[in-house]
């Protein structure tokens, strides 16, 4: 028999991610950034490397590309809706239409950045804002041209790109949103013990040890974790109650994000005619 994080847990946990302002893009390149960073781990994990070859010309490359781009998707996309996909572009935040998660990381992070690298005699380090680097990639950082690899002060930016989060506890918090769909062995006696099964299970020894040890000293802090887990699964998503973006805030946005936003609201209102 398995259980599940329940659907309160997830939602509280997946609020508190939120950014602490309203304001600029900050917030959602250090998602990006993490949520890439997870994905490539998760791969390392599955591949059993330090150093991945993402050339897409090679069939190795190839296939570590997809690999990445499925991690991906499986962190990000919450659900279905009317105009596509359900998906995280923001911690906090669910964007109800977009570019699908596979097309996201594969015509940016899969593209620009690792280009970039391949063309650079200097190793390469993201992301570059903020200076906070969590990979190096290309030929003089990895050995290999389409290279990638974590960067040496990796666990110092990992917390670092976390500040940004309104919440006390964000390593758990976290880990709550990325096992919000594991199954969990029914004789798992509680939170920190379930989140530490499932994070050895999904990535590095590195990664994990460093993530469960943030969690235990974070445990003291914690709140609603009394009744951590639900007999069934369901999609948090379809439970967690959105803020309204405030009217106000669309004149604090620059012109390339209004676009977006219109585009969104657009997709939306096009599938409701």
């Amino acid at each position: 028999m398995s259980k599940y994080l329940s659907q309160e847990l997830v939602c509280k946990s997946f609020e508190r991610l939120s950014s602490r302002t309203n304001t600029g893009k900050t917030h959602m390149e250090r998602t990006s950034a993490l949520m890439y960073f997870l994905s490539i781990d998760a791969a390392f994990k599955h591949f059993g490397v330090s150093i991945l070859g993402l050339n897409p010309d090679s069939l190795e490359g190839k296939n570590s590309r997809k690999h990445v781009e499925l991690e991906f998707t499986r962190l990000v996309l919450v659900g279905k809706s009317p105009s596509g996909v359900r998906q995280v572009t923001e911690l906090g935040k669910i964007e109800e239409a977009g570019i699908h998660p596979e097309k996201r990381i594969s015509s940016n992070f899969l593209t620009v950045p690792l280009k970039k690298a391949s063309n650079q005699a200097t190793p390469f380090y993201y992301p570059n804002r903020p200076k906070h680097p969590l990979f190096e990639m290309g030929l003089a950082a990895t050995g290999k041209k389409w290279g990638i690899g974590f960067h040496n002060n990796w666990m110092l930016n990992f917390l670092a790109i976390l500040t940004t989060i309104k919440g006390s506890t964000p390593l758990l918090d976290l880990a709550v949103f990325v096992c919000r769909d594991c199954a969990i062995d029914d004789g798992t006696a509680d939170i920190i013990t379930a989140l530490e099964e499932q994070l050895k299970k999904r990535f590095t020894r590195n990664l994990a040890d460093f993530w469960i040890q943030r969690i235990k000293k974070e445990k003291v802090m914690a709140r609603d974790i009394d009744v951590p887990f639900a007999d069934h699964h369901a999609p948090f998503a379809s439970f967690y109650k959105q803020a309204p973006t405030p009217v106000k805030q669309y004149g604090q946005m620059e012109k390339s994000e209004l676009i977006d936003r219109i585009h969104q609201l657009e997709s939306m209102l096009a599938t409701t005619d």
